[in-house]
């Protein structure tokens, strides 16, 4: 049944003011688009400018904004509620996915998607326009600044290859400290681990760098070519830094990694979880529309290292997948066996954990929306480390 007119103004209105009532059960004041209340205020009542109405994407992102925000009880939340409801409304779509979607029950159109009600409208949808808010906040943001710090003459010299997720919190830590990678002799030091966590901080680390294919299409695409991601093959990586056998060391005991790098110690590294890294996925996808391809990563870091904690456990390596990935890390223990590099710890150690890792086969949608809307709820993850900087 078509509603009034006035339905679908007065319930944009309604969300606009921060309210929560889904479409379906809106009951309150039919508003004229035009000269009903609240006409003369800047957007009362009126879709964003630019087009007719709101897609259903839009409205029931915004409704579900505004039940994140009451329960927040203003906590740390947003407390702009008409600038935001405006850039929820007009924000696009990102990626692949459904045009705007008409509401059920609104004055029918001529031709395009069929009417919905927005309460049924997927999380994958909601996540599109989600993703392209927090893209336009942290271009807005920025990446950390970076504070150079000369280099200690007498520092050991290393390249670090090997676990992505690992290797870049090391490098930048030490970087930091006056402990830039590189130089004459440096010791080329391969970072190891069981296949399966490696593979997982591979795509992981990929999702706040330049973005990636989703999780179990990224496996497959290496499970069917029978290779593993060059970060990820230890042996090969040392061969492209033309690492020479006294100067290699192959670190499967993270403990000893310090000593590798000239280090008493490092801080333990941070492993986003599934829905940190599928959401940032998403966002790398858009950023890389708003800046250049070099700029891209700067941003996905410093994201990477101000996304809110959740407790989310880490993707894990399907069952589907696990007699590759045993033979995979079969085949590199026989490589680095036979190029005869020093190792610290035990190649056994690279052996798949496969079952003893408690970690979902794909991120769910649901914990990564709520993480998506916590985040534009919540402004502290970029004003609370506006201050930040990265030392160099």
């Amino acid at each position: 049944m078509t509603r009034p007119a006035g339905a679908v103004p007065g319930w944009i209105a309604h969300l606009r003011a921060g309210g929560t009532t889904p479409w379906l059960e809106w009951t309150g004041p039919d508003l004229d688009p035009v000269s009903g209340p609240g006409a003369g205020r800047p957007g009362a009542g009126r879709p964003a400018a630019g087009r007719a109405l709101p897609g259903a994407q839009q409205l029931e992102l915004l409704r579900r904004v505004n039940v994140a925000r009451a329960s927040a009880g203003g906590a740390g939340a947003d407390q702009a509620s008409p600038e935001l409801a405006d850039r929820v409304l007009a924000a696009p779509a990102a990626g692949r996915g459904k045009a705007d979607l008409p509401l059920v029950g609104a004055a029918p159109a001529a031709f395009g998607p069929r009417p919905v009600d927005p309460a049924t409208v997927g999380e994958h949808e909601l996540l599109r326009v989600a993703a392209s808010l927090l893209a336009d906040d942290l271009v807005a943001l920025g990446a950390d600044p970076v504070r150079p710090r000369l280099s200690r003459p007498w520092r050991r010299r290393y390249r670090l290859v090997g676990d992505p997720l690992v290797a870049t919190a090391t490098r930048e830590h030490l970087l930091a400290r006056g402990r830039p990678e590189g130089g004459p002799r440096a010791f080329v030091v391969a970072v190891g681990g069981p296949l399966d966590d490696l593979l997982v901080h591979t795509w992981t680390q990929r999702c706040f760098e330049h973005g990636s294919r989703p999780w179990i299409d990224w496996l497959r695409f290496w499970r069917q070519r029978d290779q593993l991601p060059a970060r990820v093959d230890l042996a090969d990586s040392v061969r492209r830094w033309g690492g020479r056998r006294p100067f290699v060391r192959v670190v499967t005991d993270l403990d000893q990694l310090p000593r590798q790098v000239g280090v008493r110690r490092l801080p333990a590294v941070r492993v986003p979880g599934a829905d940190q890294a599928e959401l940032a996925r998403r966002v790398a996808a858009v950023v890389g529309l708003r800046v250049p391809v070099a700029e891209r990563p700067a941003l996905m870091r410093t994201l990477q290292r101000r996304i809110p904690d959740t407790g989310v456990a880490p993707v894990g390596v399907p069952a589907a997948e696990h007699d590759w990935v045993v033979a995979s890390a079969a085949r590199t223990t026989r490589a680095l066996t036979r190029a005869g590099y020093p190792v610290v710890g035990d190649l056994a150690d690279l052996a798949p954990r496969g079952s003893e890792r408690a970690g979902a086969d794909a991120p769910d949608d649901g914990q990564v929306l709520d993480l998506a809307i916590r985040m534009i709820v919540d402004p502290r993850w970029r004003t609370g480390a506006a201050e930040r900087t990265v030392e160099r």
